[in-house]
């Protein structure tokens, strides 16, 4: 499967930043039945290694405090968690 994920986070402080990520993931038999429970939590969680769920994160912003995110790469990797999505996102220097 293909990803290509868009939304807006406001910060703490107020920053508006737009987030956008393509990525890949890996249909693993572990994913399929985390991902289709008929339960409003899912019942199921993967690990990190349970499939292929890599995203390239792109951050924009306006905001001068953030402005570092608008020249940075990061790297993500992602499982299924109780009842979202998690990610660890990798700065890359």
């Amino acid at each position: 499967m293909r990803l290509d994920v868009r939304f807006q986070i406001v910060t703490d402080d107020g920053a508006c930043i737009y987030v956008s990520y393509p990525g890949v993931i890996q249909l693993t038999d572990k994913l399929k039945a985390a991902m289709m429970s008929t339960d409003a939590v899912w019942p199921e969680e993967t690990s990190y290694d349970d499939q292929y769920f890599r995203a390239t994160p792109r951050l924009e912003t306006g905001d001068e405090r953030y402005a570092w995110v608008n020249q940075t790469v990061f790297l993500a990797r992602g499982r299924i968690t109780s009842n979202v999505v998690g990610f660890e996102v990798y700065r890359v220097t």
